[in-house]
């Protein structure tokens, strides 16, 4: 590394993201979620809905961790634009429990999604999620949809 060139560095607003990704969505660590994001979080996933809380999300994601026990979010992208941080990762399970109603497949879920994150005072307080839920169905083997 030459004088001019500085080593990359992660933004707070990106740390915060990060660790979220870590402790709660790989680690399962959701007795830590009132560290992370704030009382007024609000989240709004790709089907239009729309959650408020600690409690909202909790269920949210323990019911996605229930459906594939081996859940891992691998990050490959993190840019950060003022209070905004955009991440791109691929999340991958083994479907081996029900999944809103589906009983478990066994197959393999490799699902690319972008989440767009706003931080206020430290913690995240509004995510945007964007995936293809049909690619969900089509990797579970799920052809026809009611």
């Amino acid at each position: 590394m030459t004088n001019t060139e500085t080593a990359p560095t992660t933004s707070t607003h990106q740390a915060v993201v990060r660790r979220f990704i870590d402790r709660i969505l790989n680690g399962g660590h959701f007795d830590e979620l009132d560290q992370l994001i704030r009382r007024d979080y609000r989240y709004h996933g790709p089907d239009g809905a729309v959650l408020e809380g600690a409690e909202a999300l909790t269920v949210l994601l323990q019911g996605f961790r229930g459906a594939f026990s081996d859940l891992h979010a691998g990050i490959e992208t993190m840019i950060e634009q003022g209070d905004w941080v955009g991440t791109t990762m691929t999340l991958t399970g083994t479907h081996d429990g029900d999944f809103d109603g589906l009983p478990p497949t066994g197959e393999r879920l490799a699902l690319p999604i972008a989440v767009f994150s706003r931080i206020c005072d430290g913690k995240i307080v509004e995510e945007r999620e964007f995936f293809d839920s049909g690619a969900i169905l089509a990797q579970l083997g799920v052809t026809d949809v009611d």
